[in-house]
């Protein structure tokens, strides 16, 4: 199947990015506070967030989260709305941590799409965009 390996790159990168912000985000940064509980639901979150990116992956708007900008910015909403359903927030106010994690997530997204990482699979990409050049600008 087309596309398969880009699908797959892409959904598990982006999920380990809102899983990790989140897990960070959960502890308020004490790493040594992690449980098998905070782990449980950052991979839901993260899971839940990528679902928006999986079914784009198989539409004409692919191109979109091949574009650095417009993918962090899509994982970085579907990731404030994932953090949102899936608990609540662990600082003052309903939707802050959920903002929180939407914000870092972009911001982290961003940086990696930078990375060696990001390039490859903004590579394996060019089979399902038809024609549409991408430039690792």
């Amino acid at each position: 199947m087309r596309g398969t390996s880009f699908r797959l790159a892409l959904c598990s990168h982006k999920a380990a990015e809102v899983a990790g912000v989140c897990l960070l985000l959960m502890v308020q940064g004490q790493l040594a506070a992690i449980t098998g509980a905070h782990l449980a639901i950052a991979s839901k979150t993260g899971a839940l967030a990528i679902l928006p990116a999986l079914v784009v992956t198989f539409t004409r708007y692919v191109s979109y989260l091949v574009n650095r900008w417009t993918s962090s910015l899509f994982i970085g909403a579907c990731g404030f709305v994932a953090d949102a359903v899936v608990h609540g927030s662990h600082y003052p106010g309903a939707y802050t941590e959920a903002a929180l994690t939407g914000i870092a997530t972009t911001a982290v997204s961003i940086a990696v799409s930078y990375t060696p990482i990001g390039k490859r699979i903004e590579r394996l990409a060019e089979p399902l965009i038809h024609g549409v050049t991408v430039h690792a600008s």
